[in-house]
């Protein structure tokens, strides 16, 4: 009996290291087996924004994405800090990055955070020139979508002016006064008038220069202005009215080249 115990103890032993090895080797077949790719890395550019698309393996796993200036892919040509980024996402915006930078070469580098057994960590790289023409179209784009509210608003503004004739209405309108262009009130404040005579309300451009005007058609200056697109961006609005940008406030704060402070 007592040798019929230590056999069956023996052959249980035996059946646990075997179904244990199977475990094992099922599980680095699996891993073996893993897809942790990416691929198509390439960027895409368009009128508002600058992207970093690619495509990804079967397997989940979590993307790097750092952009160079130069393809030997060295620290000291790293442009911003590196994003991680989700599986799904499949894409990075680099639009800030690169309009901080300016126009030139970019190089950006994918790579996958996870790894088959015994292979490298997938990764692969994509080269784009970027153009000042391109960053003047995002600059534009991105101005007018962030006042694209101030823009109804002018456009009730302007409604209003042209079907009132009270009395109480100052715009300069009438005989002798040109119509278009800047025009300074007897209170020393200035308008901008559009072609029709109406004034110009919210934020407009001027000689590629950025002004904003209030819902009376006042000119705004020596001002902070609130983002009413973007959470803790704001613009400043010098001492002639114009949007400042790349430049130190009077209160001591940076812009940056599209003329933002991020809170």
């Amino acid at each position: 009996m007592k040798k019929f115990k230590q056999l069956f103890s023996l052959l249980l032993c035996c059946l646990l290291a075997l179904s244990m090895g199977m475990t094992a080797l099922a599980k680095q077949k699996d891993e073996d087996e893993e897809d942790y790719s990416v691929s198509d890395v390439a960027f895409d550019v368009s009128d508002d924004r600058i992207l970093v698309i690619w495509s990804v393996g079967d397997s989940k796993c979590s993307y790097s994405v750092q952009l160079y200036s130069s393809k030997d892919f060295k620290a000291k040509n790293k442009v911003g800090n590196t994003e991680t980024v989700g599986y799904n996402a499949e894409q990075a915006d680099v639009t800030e990055k690169i309009l901080k930078k300016g126009s030139g070469t970019y190089y950006v580098v994918v790579t996958c955070k996870k790894r088959a057994r015994g292979q490298d960590y997938a990764s692969m790289w994509a080269k784009e020139t970027i153009y000042s023409e391109d960053l003047s179209l995002i600059r534009e784009k991105r101005k007018s979508e962030d006042f694209k509210n101030s823009r109804e608003s002018e456009k009730s503004s302007a409604s209003q002016q042209t079907g009132s004739s009270s009395a109480g209405n100052n715009s300069p309108k009438g005989p002798g006064i040109p119509a278009g262009g800047w025009q300074q009130l007897s209170d020393g404040h200035w308008i901008y008038l559009n072609a029709d005579g109406t004034r110009r309300t919210g934020w407009y451009e001027v000689s590629g220069k950025w002004y904003c005007s209030d819902q009376e058609g006042i000119m705004l200056s020596s001002a902070w202005m609130k983002s009413e697109s973007e959470s803790g961006v704001w613009y400043y609005l010098g001492a002639d009215g114009a949007m400042l940008v790349d430049a130190t406030t009077p209160d001591g704060y940076s812009v940056d080249v599209t003329g933002k402070y991020k809170e």
